[in-house]
């Protein structure tokens, strides 16, 4: 069956190594990737991964470590007299999660599109030193005004860091050695949550005491918190790379084999840069092909659900173990375990994923284990049982992130299409509005209704991942099918279209 409605590119037609990438290898393909192809390119792999790891990865951990304590540092300061030093309500603490996520979460898809114009490596480094600034200044809070204008800031400041980071690092590493990559920066918000605790439970000692003269616990916590993420934006903009072409810890050699196996993954699906052109350019058709593509709106959508637990445990897990009889910074402290484990629960699935070249199945045991330890916490009156299923959840629910990320961007060839699905994926973070307004004071200590309803959105969202998995079996069935009696000039064709790109070609193949 040749392919109908195909129109060729004034660029020209494509290469012969382009076409021959195209073209499908087997039956049972199912995803374009690059992997070396003799020893000498393995080499080549491992060293310019190591270097990436060293210095990109390092620095990205390093800053979403500090996003995630900047963010959540409002939970654990709870524990001690900042509600009342602040003259603040109980309530103000939950509602300012909400608050956050008011500018945090409408400017995820405006941030990374700027981000892709401006250059990833400069606008991390200048959203560093924006939301560091901004979490220093909440050492002046006195009063829910305060509190409410220093939280949108810091919201705005901080919107879209995560998917300008996802998208930076799908520029420098193949989709297969990227779930991995992907995980390991994700999983540094657990070890956010860990180390927001260990630090929180120090500094909070360090200040002056009820009743005397002096700087609080809580006020040390921000201005050291903040000052730590000053200085990384220093850092970040002097040793992040513009892309592995200028990367400036590589060597030739090594530069030039970043940049051939980065095109070797996509298969010839990604966007050729005309003379004259921007490389970072945006145009209204990347925006609007990715909102027509229901597919990977509902796979955004189900990570609302997703993510939910994720927030809600990172921001009032030590709220909800002082309902499992632990008490004040104790609870802080108490607080670090499950984090701990679901690191290394997240490293494990991620690592998997890769390997297996699995996304969807993976994002859903890692949401099953959330479920489970949500109902042995809502089911069980044991505080031992309850807080050591609090382990169990967090060994799952921090996968979804980073899997679901780079299964839109194994899935999305087209880089300026790929900064925008992974800017909407932000949306996810909507999940802070409805943890926010679920895990109410009123609801302490057991928490048992906000984690029902956690329990049950997880699952519709679990159904959810399970049917798009099913639709892109489907597509590649029916894609296969269609280029199997193709000749030579139909691959061409299909190749120099304009009016399909990208993943919309025939010839690309969904992974899932």
């Amino acid at each position: 069956m040749a392919p109908v409605d195909i129109t060729t590119s004034e660029v020209g037609k494509p290469t012969e190594v382009e076409v021959e990438d195209a073209k499908p290898a087997s039956p049972e393909q199912v995803v374009a990737h690059y992997a070396p192809a003799n020893e000498v390119e393995a080499a080549l792999d491992k060293r310019i991964n190591w270097k990436l790891d060293l210095t990109v990865l390092l620095v990205l951990a390093i800053s979403f470590i500090l996003c995630g304590i900047d963010k959540t540092n409002v939970g654990f300061v709870a524990t001690s007299s900042f509600v009342e030093d602040a003259n603040l309500h109980p309530d103000d603490i939950p509602n300012s999660l909400s608050l956050f996520s008011a500018t945090y979460v409408p400017l995820q898809p405006v941030m990374a599109l700027l981000a892709r114009r401006v250059g990833p490596h400069r606008w991390i480094a200048g959203q560093l030193l924006a939301w560091g600034a901004l979490c220093m200044g909440h050492a002046g809070i006195r009063s829910p005004a305060h509190l409410i204008a220093l939280r949108l800031l810091l919201g705005a400041a901080e919107a879209g860091f995560t998917q300008t980071a996802f998208y930076y690092m799908s520029l420098a590493y193949p989709k297969f050695s990227l779930g991995l990559r992907m995980g390991l920066f994700s999983g540094v918000y657990s070890v956010a949550g860990a180390f927001a605790g260990l630090i929180a439970y120090g500094l909070l000692r360090v200040g002056a005491k009820e009743g005397s003269e002096g700087v609080r616990g809580w006020q040390v916590v921000f201005l050291v918190e903040g000052g730590l993420t000053v200085l990384v934006a220093v850092v970040a903009f002097l040793v992040l790379p513009a892309n592995v072409d200028t990367a400036w810890f590589l060597s030739d050699a090594e530069r030039g084999h970043a940049a051939r196996r980065m095109e070797r993954d996509l298969a010839g699906a990604q966007e050729e840069v005309e003379f004259g052109q921007r490389e970072n350019r945006i145009a209204m058709r990347d925006i609007v092909d990715v909102l027509k593509d229901w597919k990977k709106m509902l796979i955004i959508l189900c990570n609302i659900t997703a993510v939910l637990p994720v927030t809600a445990f990172t921001t009032f897990l030590p709220l909800i173990v002082e309902g499992m009889g632990y008490e004040g910074i104790t609870a802080t402290l108490m607080s670090v375990p499950p984090f701990i484990v679901g690191v290394v629960g997240l490293i494990v699935i991620v690592y998997i994923s890769d390997r297996f070249r699995e996304r969807s199945l993976l994002t859903v045991l890692g949401m099953l284990l959330g479920l489970i330890g949500c109902t042995v916490m809502v089911a069980s009156s044991n505080p031992k049982l309850r807080y050591g299923f609090a382990h169990v959840c967090l060994s799952g629910v921090f996968a979804s992130g980073p899997l679901v990320a780079v299964w839109l961007a194994g899935n999305t060839p087209w880089k300026a299409a790929r900064s925008f699905v992974l800017g909407l994926n932000g949306y996810s973070n909507l999940a802070g509005v409805i943890a926010g307004q679920l895990f109410k004071s009123k609801y302490a200590p057991s928490y048992a209704y906000p984690l029902t309803v956690t329990m049950i959105l997880s699952a519709v969202g679990m159904l959810g991942f399970l049917f798009v998995r099913a639709v892109y079996m489907l597509v590649n069935r029916r894609r296969r099918k269609i280029t199997a009696t193709w000749t030579e000039d139909d691959f061409i064709n299909e190749q120099a279209s304009s009016e399909r790109r990208g993943d919309q070609r025939y010839t690309w193949i969904y992974g899932y």
